[in-house]
Protein backbone atom coordinates (compact mmCIF):
# COMPACT_ATOMS: atom_id res chain seq x y z
CA UNK A 1 0.00 0.00 0.00
CA UNK A 2 1.13 3.71 -0.63
CA UNK A 3 -0.26 7.03 0.24
CA UNK A 4 1.31 9.15 -2.51
CA UNK A 5 -0.44 12.47 -1.09
CA UNK A 6 2.08 14.19 1.07
CA UNK A 7 3.13 14.10 3.98
CA UNK A 8 3.55 10.38 2.05
CA UNK A 9 3.01 6.98 4.09
CA UNK A 10 3.58 2.88 2.49
CA UNK A 11 3.07 -0.08 4.16
CA UNK A 12 4.94 -3.45 2.91
CA UNK A 13 3.84 -7.15 3.45
CA UNK A 14 5.66 -10.04 2.52
CA UNK A 15 5.01 -13.42 3.33
CA UNK A 16 3.78 -16.81 1.72
CA UNK A 17 0.37 -16.62 -0.02
CA UNK A 18 -2.31 -19.03 -0.89
CA UNK A 19 -5.20 -18.36 -3.47
CA UNK A 20 -8.27 -20.03 -3.56
CA UNK A 21 -11.59 -20.13 -5.80
CA UNK A 22 -13.56 -22.21 -3.03
CA UNK A 23 -16.53 -20.48 -2.92
CA UNK A 24 -17.43 -22.37 0.58
CA UNK A 25 -13.81 -20.91 1.74
CA UNK A 26 -14.34 -17.98 0.41
CA UNK A 27 -18.12 -17.40 1.76
CA UNK A 28 -16.97 -16.55 5.52
CA UNK A 29 -14.92 -13.93 4.71
CA UNK A 30 -16.72 -12.51 2.26
CA UNK A 31 -19.58 -12.05 4.70
CA UNK A 32 -16.89 -10.78 7.16
CA UNK A 33 -15.81 -8.14 5.01
CA UNK A 34 -19.11 -7.42 3.58
CA UNK A 35 -20.21 -6.85 7.79
CA UNK A 36 -17.57 -4.46 8.58
CA UNK A 37 -18.10 -1.94 5.49
CA UNK A 38 -21.85 -2.39 5.02
CA UNK A 39 -23.37 -3.18 8.54
CA UNK A 40 -24.10 -6.22 10.28
CA UNK A 41 -27.90 -5.40 8.31
CA UNK A 42 -26.38 -5.98 5.07
CA UNK A 43 -23.33 -7.90 5.18
CA UNK A 44 -24.51 -11.65 4.70
CA UNK A 45 -26.25 -9.85 1.52
CA UNK A 46 -22.76 -8.20 0.16
CA UNK A 47 -20.80 -11.63 1.38
CA UNK A 48 -23.20 -14.05 -0.72
CA UNK A 49 -23.02 -11.39 -3.87
CA UNK A 50 -18.96 -11.46 -3.69
CA UNK A 51 -18.49 -15.04 -3.09
CA UNK A 52 -19.02 -16.43 -6.19
CA UNK A 53 -17.02 -18.51 -9.37
CA UNK A 54 -14.59 -16.23 -10.48
CA UNK A 55 -13.32 -14.06 -7.00
CA UNK A 56 -10.67 -15.55 -5.63
CA UNK A 57 -9.60 -15.74 -1.37
CA UNK A 58 -6.08 -14.33 -1.46
CA UNK A 59 -4.82 -14.89 2.18
CA UNK A 60 -0.94 -13.63 3.53
CA UNK A 61 0.83 -15.29 6.28
CA UNK A 62 3.16 -12.23 6.66
CA UNK A 63 7.03 -12.95 7.39
CA UNK A 64 7.79 -9.03 7.36
CA UNK A 65 6.05 -5.92 7.49
CA UNK A 66 7.44 -2.73 6.83
CA UNK A 67 5.66 0.49 7.72
CA UNK A 68 5.84 4.33 7.56
CA UNK A 69 3.63 6.85 8.66
CA UNK A 70 4.14 10.68 7.51
CA UNK A 71 7.24 10.44 5.73
CA UNK A 72 7.53 13.93 4.62
CA UNK A 73 6.81 15.55 8.01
Amino acid sequence: VDDERPPFSFVLARGEVTISEDVEQMLPWSIRIGTRYMGVDRGEEFGRRNAVAGEVLVRLSPHTVVAEAGIAD
